[in-house]
């Protein structure tokens, strides 16, 4: 059998000389780990720029066999900068190390030097004593700690919660100032960055909640959830205009009853109505427009709460007869209320979580049975039983929804009782330690007045050690 000999490549020398030169430089590398040698950084500031002028003073601190390193800076006129050691936050970031390298060209060394990462935090210094302030209230910033040197050990040497509580109390300060041309505001604002300014605001945090805007810079209870911002389309005053109250007029004048397929609107529709016949003025009026334009909203949940939730809403002219009682109102007045409500035309959750929460921060203008027309109130009462049947909801539910609109759930005195004009209620129930003398479960009132809480943000169950 022949075997076939492999070809073989010719040697460089018969061929063509390569066009390239060979390179010849080497570079040597060298480790510096000792610890004599000076140890580089590695710095990174979240959400803040940092000057490029920047110097910082290092700062030691040795225990149980491993060292901390500090870094502090006064060079800004108003704001000083500490870098700590960060802390790994992950599995995989705990076997990341970090490496400078210094390149020489004129001796062709690369040095490979470890670098500790490290985080800058940004505060704001405590400003000095005014020389020509009177002598009090030199004596007075005297004797206030120093909050700011106190701040920077915390950040440096303290625990996570209390570097957190820190930080809080940091943003606080800074957002009770009421001066727009503080310079101290200014300059720790003009170090962040725009996207994360949102966070500084004092509603961040229920900025994504499906509730109504509170106005809580107001002196007014009644102007905390105003009509502006739960009456839509607006304006507020041309919407309410639209809600037709003669039809109960004239039942009520005729000695007839008014019928409503909603607990809420037939049980306080009959002495408003009279009242307003009796006195004829605008805020008898009011609470009438109100209560047909809640009954307009509670129509509009059962019948969103009937839909797939998945599914396109229809739009009003496609929806049954029998879906809005009140047909003097136009197909357009309808779309522009159901897009106040329902952007994309979808019943998500959170769309309907907001008209509820609409509905039940409008049944706080709703007055109790007994009430001066016109006279300033300082707290605004409902009791929540009925609507919450309106709404198919579990009393537990509607005193969540009210809690977060900022109202506080409280039984009412007996003298309060007769103040307002309710009756007692909750006859055959099981009494329980908040019941009276005559074992009848008291029920439970939303009460909105000042100073306007809300509910703590909860930090979620503590870890196990």
């Amino acid at each position: 059998m022949a075997v076939k000999e492999k070809k073989r490549k010719a040697s460089a020398q018969d061929g063509e000389r390569p066009a390239k030169k060979a390179q010849t430089n080497t570079v040597k590398v060298k480790h510096v780990s000792g610890a004599d040698d000076a140890q580089p950084v590695v710095a990174h500031s979240p959400g803040v720029f940092l000057p490029s002028d920047l110097n910082f003073d290092a700062y030691s601190k040795k225990g149980s066999g491993r060292s901390s390193l500090l870094l502090h800076s006064s060079s800004h006129p108003t704001i000083d900068h500490l870098a700590t050691e960060s802390k790994t936050t992950s599995v995989a970031d705990k076997h990341t190390k970090h490496y400078i390298a210094v390149f020489d060209p004129s001796s062709n060394k690369l040095s490979v030097i470890p670098a500790k990462k490290m985080t800058v935090r940004s505060s704001v210094r405590q400003a000095a004593p005014d020389e020509s302030a009177d002598t009090s209230d030199a004596e007075a910033q005297l004797s206030q700690p120093a909050s700011s040197s106190r701040a920077a050990l915390t950040e440096a040497f303290g625990t996570k919660k209390s570097r957190k509580a820190v930080a809080s109390m940091a943003e606080n300060r800074l957002l009770a100032r009421a001066e727009d041309d503080d310079p101290l505001s200014t300059a720790i604002l003009s170090s962040i960055k725009e996207e994360d300014a949102p966070v500084l605001s004092a509603a961040a945090d229920r900025s994504n909640k499906p509730l109504p805007p509170a106005d809580l810079t107001t002196d007014e209870i009644k102007d905390v959830y105003p009509l502006s911002v739960l009456v839509h389309p607006g304006p507020a005053h041309t919407t309410l205009s639209q809600m037709r109250i003669q039809p109960w007029i004239d039942r009520i004048s005729a000695s007839k009853e008014i019928n409503s397929r909603f607990r809420y609107v037939a049980h306080r529709v009959k002495p408003l109505t009279a009242l307003h016949i009796d006195q004829q003025n605008e805020h008898t009026l009011l609470p009438l427009q109100l209560l047909h334009y809640i009954t307009i909203l509670l129509e509009l949940y059962v019948y969103v709460s009937r839909l797939p939730p998945r599914r396109t809403i229809p739009q009003p002219e496609k929806w049954p007869e029998s879906t809005i009682s009140d047909t003097h109102l136009g197909s357009a007045f309808l779309s522009k209320l159901l897009h106040a409500f329902f952007p994309n035309s979808l019943p998500t959750a959170h769309a309907r979580t907001l008209l509820t929460t609409t509905i039940l921060a409008l049944t706080l203008h709703i007055p109790p049975p007994k009430w001066t027309p016109g006279a300033d109130v300082n707290v605004l009462v409902t009791e929540p039983s009925d609507i919450g049947l309106d709404l198919a909801l579990q009393p537990a539910e509607v005193g969540k929804y009210y809690r977060e609109l900022g109202c506080r759930m409280e039984t009412l005195t007996d003298n309060e009782l007769t103040k307002y004009g309710w009756e007692k209620v909750g006859k055959g129930k099981k009494a329980t330690d908040e019941d009276g003398a005559g074992g009848v479960k008291k029920p439970r009132f939303a009460k909105l007045r000042f100073p306007v809480e809300f509910p703590k943000i909860s930090a979620g169950r503590p870890s196990r050690r």
